[in-house]
C-alpha cells in the first residue's frame, strides 16, 4: 500500500467528527454500529496478504474486485433484510453501505499491485469496483411471460459537510431512497393475472463524472435490450421534498445550485450556463443513445422526457395507510400525499437567443436540476431510445434529514430512525402498486 497517494474528495470526510472531542470519527461510530467495520481491514488483507498484491493480472484484477464489492452490496443486503444484522443500529439503516465503501475505495487507490497499472486502468478499476458495491453487477431477472420485472434505483447520501471539518451534523445525513431499494431488491409481488413481478435493485452516486461517463444507462441498458429477460418497468427515487411527488417531467439540464459529493460539477459555467455549452446539457454515451449528441443539438436529444408512471393509479393506491406521517405534529397514519407533479421551466439556449424557440430549452423538470432529475432523465430516455412501451419515471420521497433536539452529538435517534422506517414503508408501497398495475388485461 502507497499511504502517502491523497483520499479522494469524499474519502477525506472519513475522519470527520460529530464533536471535536469524540474518540471516534463519525464513519467509525456508524461503521462499528453496523458491523461494517472489517470491511475496509479485510479488503485491504485480500489486497496485499504476506506482501503479496491479490491480483497478478489486470484482469485478475476486474474479477475480484467485482467480487468484493458484490460482496458489500450482499451485506448491505443482508442487513437491512434482516437475514444478518450486527450492531447496534436498527436493520433499516442505509448509511453503512456509503462510508464502507469509502474506506474500500481508499484501500483500492492506495493499492501496489505486482503488475504494472496506468491511470485509466487503474480509473477503471474503482468503476468496476463501485458499480458491483451499487449492485449493478448483481441484477438478474427471471425469464419469460410469467414474470414481470421491475427496475427501481436509488441514490447515496449527500450534502454531508466539508471534509476536515468536525462538528456538522449533516454528516448523518442518510438517504430513504437507498433505504428503499435495499429493503426492495428481490423481493416479488403474487399478481391478479397469476403472474410475479420481481423487483431489483441499485444505486446511484451523487456525483456528475459516473454519469456523464453512462453508468446509469451500462446498468440499464442490459435489461431494455430485446430478449427473455427485459424490463417491465424502471423507476429512478432519490429524496427531495415534504410529500411523495411522481415527476411528470424530466429536463437535459443538469446544473444544480450544489456539487456533487465529490465537490465537482459538471462543466458548463466557463460557457456561461447555457445548454448548448459544455457539458450543462446532458449528453448520454453514443453507444446506448446510437448517436452522437456533441456537438450540441437542440433536440438531439431532447430537451424534455415524459413520465409513462400509472400516475392515477399509484396516487389511488392508498399507499399512505398504517403509515405515520412524521412531517405532521399529530403524526396521523395516513402517510403522506402522492403528487403527479407538472412542473418544469426553460431558458435560453444559448447567448443572444431570440424568439421562443431558442429560449425554449430545459431549466428544470419536475425534480429540479440536479441528479434525480437526470437519473429521471436517462432513464425515460432509454426507455424512448429502445421504444419500449413500459412504466418508467421518477419518484421524489420526502426528505430524510430531521434529527430530535439535542442529539446532534449522536449518530442516530429515534426521530431519525421513524422517519426513515415511515418513508420507506409508502415508497415500497408506491412500487408495489406500480407493480400491481402490471397486471396483464383479460382476453376479450
Amino acid at each position: 500500500m502507497d499511504t502517502s497517494v491523497q483520499p479522494s474528495y469524499e474519502e477525506q470526510r472519513l475522519p470527520n467528527k460529530l464533536s471535536s472531542s469524540d474518540a471516534s470519527s463519525f464513519s467509525a461510530q456508524l461503521l462499528q454500529a453496523s458491523g461494517f467495520d472489517r470491511f475496509g481491514p479485510d479488503f485491504a488483507s485480500t489486497l496485499c496478504t504476506n506482501g503479496m498484491a491479490g491480483a497478478s493480472s489486470y484482469d485478475q484484477a476486474v474479477t475480484l474486485l467485482r467480487t468484493e464489492g458484490t460482496k458489500l452490496w450482499q451485506a448491505a443486503l443482508d442487513r437491512v433484510q434482516g437475514r444478518k444484522v450486527q450492531g447496534t443500529l436498527p436493520k433499516s439503516d442505509d448509511r453503512m453501505l456509503y462510508w464502507a465503501r469509502l474506506t474500500m475505495t481508499l484501500v483500492l487507490r492506495q493499492w501496489k499491485p505486482d503488475f504494472p497499472l496506468s491511470d485509466d486502468q487503474r480509473a477503471a478499476l474503482q468503476n468496476e469496483f463501485e458499480r458491483a458495491s451499487r449492485g449493478q453487477y448483481a441484477i438478474d431477472f427471471p425469464e419469460g411471460p410469467k414474470y414481470k420485472r421491475i427496475l427501481v434505483s436509488g441514490f447515496d447520501p449527500f450534502t454531508l459537510g466539508t471534509p476536515g471539518v468536525d462538528g456538522n451534523p449533516n454528516i448523518r445525513i442518510g438517504n430513504p431512497s437507498g433505504a428503499t431499494i435495499l429493503s426492495l431488491d428481490g423481493n416479488t409481488v403474487a399478481l391478479a393475472d397469476g403472474s410475479t413481478a420481481v423487483i431489483r435493485t441499485f444505486i446511484l452516486p451523487v456525483n456528475y463524472g459516473p454519469f456523464i461517463l453512462g453508468m446509469q444507462e451500462d446498468t440499464l441498458g442490459a435489461w431494455f435490450k430485446p430478449g427473455m429477460k427485459r424490463a417491465d418497468a424502471s423507476v429512478s427515487m432519490s429524496q427531495g421534498g415534504g410529500e411523495f411527488d411522481l415527476e411528470h417531467f424530466n429536463g437535459r439540464y443538469h446544473l444544480a445550485s450544489i456539487p456533487g459529493n465529490d465537490n465537482v460539477w459538471p462543466a458548463c459555467a466557463d460557457g456561461g450556463s447555457f445548454p448548448s455549452s459544455l457539458d450543462c446539457d446532458i449528453h448520454p454515451p453514443e453507444r446506448w443513445l446510437g448517436y452522437a449528441s456533441k456537438p450540441w443539438v437542440m433536440n438531439s436529444p431532447p430537451q424534455f422526457t415524459e413520465s409513462t408512471l400509472p400516475f392515477q393509479k399509484m396516487i389511488d393506491a392508498n399507499t399512505g395507510a398504517g403509515v405515520t406521517n412524521w412531517d405532521n405534529p399529530q403524526k396521523p397514519t395516513t402517510g403522506w400525499a402522492v403528487v403527479r407533479r407538472d412542473s418544469y421551466s426553460t431558458r435560453a439556449c444559448f447567448k443572444g437567443a431570440v424568439g421562443p424557440f431558442d429560449q425554449s430549452c430545459a431549466s428544470t423538470g419536475g425534480g429540479g436540476n440536479y441528479l434525480s432529475n437526470a437519473s429521471a432523465y436517462r432513464n425515460t430516455l432509454l426507455r424512448d431510445v429502445f421504444k419500449l412501451q413500459i412504466p418508467a419515471g421518477h419518484i421524489h420521497t420526502p426528505v430524510m434529514t430531521a434529527f430530535g433536539s439535542g442529539s446532534d452529538g449522536k449518530i442516530t435517534d429515534a426521530t431519525f430512525e421513524g422517519r426513515r422506517d415511515s418513508i420507506v414503508a409508502q415508497a415500497r408501497n408506491l412500487v408495489i402498486a406500480l407493480a400491481n398495475s402490471l397486471v396483464a388485461a383479460p382476453a376479450p
